[in-house]
């Protein structure tokens, strides 16, 4: 089966607590398994088929498998040498979850942020491509 790269990169990049990503090898489906929330109920039947099923499912990288601060960190070394540069830099240096906030509020602050929406996008695309590399999943870009 060949998938849509583009159905990976947003399981993967959609993925958190409320909402978990799986890839269907008899149909080359992205399916999304979410918890009660907002009213709407698990889809019962998926998570009994995948229970059932366990081999016919692959569930994608979560928020805990891929490093957004990694990238954050790779993006500030993207940059010049710089006074916006330096200061994303430290706010990096923080290593807590206001630091991912004021990250992105200075990103747009700076007046990078498509700049880092670009290298963020690049980075959820290439963990798609390596995680079906890696499962010997055929996609289409």
């Amino acid at each position: 089966m060949t998938v849509k790269l583009q159905d990976v990169i947003d399981g993967i990049t959609f993925a958190n607590a409320e909402a978990q990503f799986f890839y269907h090898i008899k149909t080359g489906k992205v399916l999304i398994l979410m918890d009660n929330i907002y009213g709407i109920g698990r889809d019962k039947a998926l998570m009994k088929d995948i229970d059932r099923h366990p081999d016919d499912y692959l569930s994608l990288p979560n928020e805990y498998e891929v490093d957004e601060f990694a990238m954050m960190a790779d993006f500030v070394d993207t940059l010049d040498d710089s006074a916006e540069a330096s200061a994303l830099f430290r706010i990096l240096e923080e290593d807590s979850n206001a630091a991912v906030r004021l990250f992105k509020q200075s990103v747009i602050a700076f007046d990078l942020e498509q700049e880092w929406n670009e290298f963020r996008d690049g980075c959820y695309a290439e963990i798609a491509r390596q995680w079906c590399s890696e499962n010997e999943i055929e996609y289409e870009e």
